[in-house]
């Protein structure tokens, strides 16, 4: 099972752990900074990859594009934005989707409860006295506006030069910036509020991996006022022992194949491949070693392309072969297409290749989409030769990675039967 977990928190992290330790299971996980990337690599394991940098919706559905059986969402519970970028991709891609959710703290009667970080605000505008925030550096510009708060305000923040740079520069600094890394005992919460003379502590609800409840319990122990910004409306989901729960019920179940295998014969048959990317090239390279004719379309055709039709003209010449290979340089339009029994889209943009399916298909011309398997006739699988042997491998699309470690295995095998 290929799972996609978007992580960057405590519970995240877990899951991870969890799931590299269960058989059958690779993760990629995806965090937003390369401090999460460096927890992450603490975790061993050959299953686990790490994807670093913030994607937008695009982004995410072109990952998602790989192949996975299920996305995970273990993003922070205040990253309302995020999730929202993840549900839709994984309604783009139709890949299953859940969501980790943190339990909610149960606080005492005796904090403030505010909606937002204005709501915040405006509350410690009506107040005297220091403030410790616990929020983070994400919103701390908009803390500016609280009267004299280069005086009253002492922000906790990551340890990470960006972060430190960008405090400085909103006049966080000195004994008012306090570089740490979380989470923090109550007692230090404690010994910090009652350094720094602080009244107020400002909090998100991080729940308990967050140490919501170390920070509740501390603010009661010195005397101080907790402020809690509300997290708002969340999404149905799920705990993480039901998020394994689930996992477990997937991998024990039968899972029946959607894609047969079938052997077609294309001898004389016209094939287009438009574009000539990495993938283009594999795929040019395999069809090249059939008796198809091959036409490909591409703005721009690489050198290395344009050595492999050579090499192969030289063949059929010498072989008395009479098949067409033809080669377009120039900008894609659907009469390159007229006369194909079949098409690859592999060009790099998203809309080209879907564009290029949907006419495909109004055509009765059989198409794969590269970069969406939901959009193909069929699969391009992994093809291996040897004489008259000729052996095709696919994942059913879900994971390219896949599909290659059983190409190179067949590979081994049938080096060994010579």
């Amino acid at each position: 099972m290929n799972i996609l977990v978007f992580a960057g928190t405590t519970e995240g992290r877990l899951l991870i752990e969890t799931l590299l330790d269960m058989k059958k299971v690779s993760v990629c996980a995806c965090v937003a900074t390369e401090y999460g990337k460096e927890i992450l690599e603490q975790e061993p394991g050959e299953n686990l990859e790490i994807n670093t940098g913030r994607l937008t919706v695009e982004g995410m559905q072109q990952l998602m594009a790989r192949g996975f059986d299920m996305v995970i969402d273990a993003t922070h519970p205040y990253a309302t934005l995020v999730t929202d970028n993840i549900k839709e991709a994984c309604h783009q891609t139709n890949i299953k989707y859940i969501r980790l959710l943190r339990e909610k703290t149960q606080f005492g009667s005796d904090c403030v409860f505010v909606e937002n970080t204005d709501a915040v605000i405006r509350y410690l505008n009506t107040t005297e006295g220091n403030v410790l925030l616990t929020t983070g550096s994400k919103e701390l510009a908009r803390y500016t506006e609280v009267r004299n708060y280069q005086e009253r305000l002492y922000a906790r923040v990551l340890p990470m030069e960006p972060v430190l740079a960008s405090c400085n520069e909103l006049g966080f600094s000195g004994r008012h910036l306090i570089c740490m890394q979380g989470p923090f005992s109550c007692e230090l919460n404690v010994a910090m509020l009652k350094q720094l003379n602080c009244t107020y502590m400002v909090t998100k609800d991080t729940g308990t991996e967050g140490g919501a409840y170390e920070k509740y319990q501390a603010a009661q122990n010195a005397g101080a006022t907790l402020i809690v910004v509300g997290r708002g409306e969340q999404d149905c989901g799920m705990s993480l022992p039901q998020v394994i729960q689930e996992i477990n019920r997937d991998l024990a179940m039968p899972e029946l194949a959607d894609w047969f295998p079938m052997f077609i014969n294309i001898k004389d048959r016209n094939i287009a491949i438009i574009g000539a990317g990495k993938i283009a090239s594999r795929r040019i390279r395999t069809l090249l070693q059939f008796s198809c004719n091959v036409r490909i379309v591409a703005k721009e055709i690489p050198e290395e392309i344009k050595q492999m039709i050579n090499e192969y003209v030289n063949i059929d010449e010498k072989a008395g072969l009479n098949r067409s290979i033809e080669l377009l340089e120039k900008e894609f339009d659907m009469e390159d297409v007229n006369g194909a029994h079949m098409v690859l889209a592999a060009t790099n943009s998203r809309e080209v290749n879907e564009s290029i399916g949907i006419q495909c298909k109004n055509r009765g011309i059989l198409v794969n989409v590269a970069d969406k398997k939901e959009e193909c006739d069929f699969y391009f699988p992994g093809v291996v030769i040897q004489g008259n042997l000729v052996t095709g491998i696919t994942a059913q699309g879900k994971s390219h990675s896949l599909a290659k470690k059983g190409s190179e295995v067949i590979k081994k095998a049938l080096r060994d039967m010579d």
